[in-house]
């Protein structure tokens, strides 16, 4: 079940990115990643009183914990960098990843050991994904990766990735020691540390920051409610199965903005996006075989 919950999740992924490049040229990243959480959260909540309170023990605060930091540093840091290049230039660099999850999963205390068959659908997976998103650039397939001494913003992305990589990881950690396993409790938890932690800090940095809100509501309420479906499907798939190949699989959501923009506006994909798009595909399929 996971393998297809992740697939719905990186289909959600996809569209919200769209709304959050949009947005963040009318507010700030803080205000972006506070406002997001903050109207995501209620719906949240009713999933996870329905599912009830687990037990918790150490293990889960400092999974909580460590991916609350780590995702504050993360979102922030990717959004300033969608400020200040764009989207096409540095997207690429998030492809990689996976990569840091599958290792730093493999290792304690998660210790998770995926099948050899999957793990190298990974890397193909990871190799499409970065082709496709290379492609976009129009510089040439090394072009996102020497981008990376030459500007600040591809910079920004890799530390964001690096960083994010590394708290999916806690969140597996906490989701695995709820008992019984309640992932909806964990990313409500998540969730409210987050936006009680950046409260203080949004209003000392920008005491009208409801403006920036009000202002663009329409769009902040879609964001928010895409937002929820995201994260709660993300947190089901991380709790059913491998994080490494459930990280992978978030990643083909370029893959997916392709079929809906052929499917919706008939736009014919050139050799190139097919062959990329031919490359993840096998490298899914060997992810599922492999799990």
């Amino acid at each position: 079940m996971w393998f297809y919950t992740s697939l719905l999740t990186s289909a959600v992924m996809a569209v919200s990115v769209i709304f959050n490049k949009r947005l963040i040229r009318n507010v700030s990243a803080l205000v972006l990643t506070w406002a997001t959480l903050a109207l995501s959260t209620p719906i949240i909540l009713l999933f996870a009183i329905k599912d009830g309170l687990p037990q918790l023990n150490t293990l889960f605060f400092i999974g909580v914990v460590g991916s609350v930091i780590l995702y504050i540093f993360s979102s922030v840091t990717s959004l300033k960098a969608m400020r200040i290049a764009d989207l096409s230039s540095i997207y690429p660099l998030v492809a990689l990843g996976p990569i840091f999850t599958l290792f730093v999963a493999m290792a304690p205390p998660v210790a998770e050991k995926p099948n050899t068959l999957a793990i190298f659908g990974v890397f193909i997976t990871l190799f499409g994904a970065y082709i496709l998103n290379a492609i976009s650039t129009k510089k040439g397939i090394f072009e996102p990766i020497k981008s990376l001494f030459k500007n600040r913003a591809s910079f920004l992305m890799m530390i964001a990735v690096l960083l994010n990589s590394i708290g999916i990881v806690f969140d597996k950690l906490a989701i695995n020691n709820t008992i019984p396993k309640n992932t909806t409790f964990t990313l409500l938890l998540e969730n409210l540390m987050v936006i009680f932690g950046l409260l203080p800090v949004l209003y000392l940095r920008n005491k009208h920051f409801p403006h920036q809100i009000f202002s663009n509501a329409k769009l902040f309420l879609l964001l928010g409610l895409l937002n929820a479906a995201t994260t709660m499907l993300a947190f089901s798939s991380a709790g059913g199965g491998d994080i490494g190949l459930v990280a992978t699989l978030f990643k083909t959501n370029i893959l997916l903005v392709l079929l809906f923009s052929y499917l919706i506006f008939k736009d014919r994909p050139k050799r190139e996006i097919l062959i990329g798009s031919a490359i993840m595909i096998a490298g899914v399929v060997l992810i599922r075989l492999g799990s």
